[in-house]
């Protein structure tokens, strides 16, 4: 049976540096917790974070569509080395590529959205 987080309000999230994860819990339309974790975590980027924030979906994007998207705020995230030192976005981008990381895009009917990279997501029932 397919857990639906579509329409699920974000009840919180938290981010676990020591076990490189990233946890979204979220209630369902069905009245259950659900944690979406996203596994061997490397960083993620959140916008409109706020309480009954709204979820619409949790996609994969294919890297190279993301970059092509993206690249311009890539460029100006490289001063601060982040996620990683790098010196062009080429650079980052063959490295996520590289080492399996994968960028899951969050998007929103209201609230929170943005996106993670990670090598995995699994969704539970709590």
């Amino acid at each position: 049976m397919t857990i639906s987080i579509h329409d699920g309000v974000i009840v919180g999230y938290s981010v676990n540096f020591l076990e490189n994860e990233l946890l979204v819990h979220i209630e369902t339309m069905a009245d259950d917790i659900v944690t979406v974790t996203f596994e061997n975590y490397l960083a993620h980027d959140f916008d409109h974070v706020m309480a009954g924030s709204i979820l619409f979906d949790i996609d994969e994007m294919d890297l190279n569509t993301f970059f092509v998207e993206n690249r311009e705020q890539f460029e100006s995230h490289k001063l601060y080395a982040w996620p990683i030192g790098y010196e062009d976005t080429n650079e980052l981008e063959k490295y996520l590529q590289k080492n399996n990381y994968k960028c899951y895009v969050i998007s929103a009917s209201l609230g929170l959205s943005g996106y993670v990279f990670a090598k995995t997501q699994k969704t539970k029932r709590n």
